[in-house]
């Protein structure tokens, strides 16, 4: 009998083998079920939630793309943690959905951005659970492409002119716009002003330019005022009027100057103030002062000088107690 007992024993311990490893396996699934896909449980247990969201583009221009970062407070150990995202405006596209995985505390994605006519305030959300995070995004038109002329100097002086002799001044058009610039054409007014450098129409690409010669050539004595003007598509001044001035003069009748200039002293132990011009006629000793107040600057025209003459120059510093140097060096100049 004892044998016998002893065998049904034993013969029991393989049924109660099974029933212990299928009892594990049931208990097992039982764990699986308690903890689903995306429910963001941590190790200890503590719930992995939304941190931050951020994207590296605050503001964008015309179309592209931005790239976005979901950041949770822990990383999820079972099955990662499923972001919900949406966006106010359909000029931003965004997933539907972003899982942060397994082991991770952050994810990415693309925010595709379409291009607009007019600024606007998009808002992207992203939101797992109860908690949201916001992220601000500007969206910017494309600036509309517009042509630009732009034309230096605004006006041309020739001054005295000997009659009959050719004074030639630059002008130039340049395209400064974020578009093609056509000139049509250019039309001058005015005696004796001719134009030459440019066949009309002519268009221009941003940043080109194009240089106008315009001459001055008096075929009698006096004033001869003229204008140039320019017609162009640009979006400003289509039409730009350039004054161009000038005077003849007869060749017996031409008009002399004198110009002089000095260097500063370098080492003058006070500070100087300016400059005193004296001016003698004719080797004569004694010199006037041709300036009525002392003159700042290195330079000096004598425009009261006949022809046939002979002067000599010479120029003292003037220090700020008004006390003048010993004069410069002696310079002459004859008048033809």
């Amino acid at each position: 009998m004892l044998s016998s007992d002893c065998a049904s024993r034993r013969g029991s311990i393989p049924r109660l083998d099974r029933l212990s490893a299928k009892l594990f396996a049931i208990l097992s699934c039982f764990l699986v079920a308690l903890l689903p896909l995306g429910c963001g449980v941590t190790v200890n247990g503590a719930p992995a939630t939304l941190s931050t969201f951020s994207c590296s583009n605050a503001s964008m221009t015309e179309s592209g793309s931005d790239n976005c970062t979901v950041t949770l407070t822990a990383a999820p150990v079972i099955g990662g943690l499923t972001v919900s995202l949406a966006s106010s405006s359909a000029a931003v596209t965004v997933p539907a959905t972003l899982i942060v995985p397994a082991n991770a505390t952050s994810a990415g994605f693309t925010a595709t951005v379409s291009s607009v006519t007019s600024t606007q305030a998009v808002t992207l959300t992203a939101s797992a659970g109860s908690i949201s995070k916001t992220f601000a995004l500007q969206l910017n038109p494309a600036p509309v492409a517009s042509s630009q002329l732009t034309i230096s100097p605004a006006s041309l002086a020739f001054g005295n002119v000997t009659v009959n002799t050719a004074s030639t001044l630059p002008l130039t058009l340049n395209s400064a716009g974020t578009a093609p610039v056509t000139i049509n054409s250019g039309t001058l007014t005015g005696s004796g002003y001719t134009m030459s450098g440019a066949t009309f129409p002519v268009t221009l690409n941003p940043g080109l330019a194009v240089t106008l010669e315009v001459q001055f050539d008096p075929t009698a004595s006096g004033a001869a005022a003229g204008q140039l003007t320019i017609q162009s598509n640009s979006t400003t001044n289509a039409t730009s009027v350039i004054s161009l001035s000038g005077t003849g003069q007869n060749p017996t009748s031409a008009v002399h100057q004198v110009d002089l200039s000095w260097n500063a002293p370098s080492n003058s132990p006070v500070p100087i103030v300016g400059y005193n011009i004296y001016r003698s006629t004719g080797g004569n000793s004694a010199y006037q002062l041709l300036n009525l107040s002392v003159d700042t600057q290195t330079t000096y025209v004598d425009s009261a000088v006949q022809s046939g003459s002979t002067y000599d120059y010479i120029v003292e510093s003037v220090d700020s107690s008004g006390v003048e140097s010993v004069p410069s060096n002696e310079v002459a100049a004859t008048i033809p």
